[in-house]
């Protein structure tokens, strides 16, 4: 009897633990963090991201990318950091339209990624705008592989889009730090 014991706390200590949230779970998580205001030097958009992270102005080597920020936090004690980019770019499927785009990018996603699997994806609202959202992760179950969960928005230039990506880690802290970045884009 002691041995189905212990084989119900294994089965339910991997249940638990490989289990997948969802945006929305993330978004209603409480945390609590210091931001620090980021503003693009032309103005173009403005965003908080943790106190304690680095940020820079990227140059992208794509015809697409018109301009875009990546910020990173500090490495945790086994040396993953999670990421936040903010990216303006011309439509990448030709599209001019927001769901066009989403559904460009979903049927890329279809036909290109072998390492990462989509969890969800839809419409939503961030920033108080409508958006669509594509929330993937690694394929494998390797401790610090990526989760990321990418919005695309409309911008004021037609056939132009913000693509605001979030992405950590897949450690025990997965859930807290998924919800900070969550926090800092909405």
């Amino acid at each position: 009897m002691k041995i189905i014991g212990v084989v119900l706390v294994m089965f339910l200590t991997v249940s638990c633990s490989s289990r997948e949230f969802t945006l929305e779970q993330y978004a209603e998580e409480r945390v609590k963090f210091a931001k620090q205001k980021v503003k693009y030097p032309n103005n173009d958009f403005t965003i908080f991201i943790p106190e304690n992270w680095d940020w820079k102005i990227e140059g992208y080597n794509s015809d697409n990318i018109i301009l875009g920020i990546d910020a990173s936090s500090p490495p945790d004690k086994r040396g993953f950091i999670d990421l936040i980019s903010v990216q303006k770019a011309e439509s990448f499927g030709n599209t001019k339209n927001l769901k066009s785009e989403f559904e460009y990018i979903i049927d890329s996603n279809k036909d290109h990624s072998t390492s990462m699997k989509v969890i969800e994806s839809g419409e939503t609202k961030i920033l108080k705008q409508k958006a669509y959202f594509i929330h993937t992760k690694s394929n494998t179950s390797d401790y610090g592989e990526s989760e990321q969960i990418s919005f695309i928005l409309v911008s004021d230039t037609y056939g132009v889009f913000y693509y605001l990506n979030a992405g950590a880690s897949q450690t025990e802290d997965l859930k807290k730090n998924m919800a900070v970045l969550i926090h800092s884009l909405k």
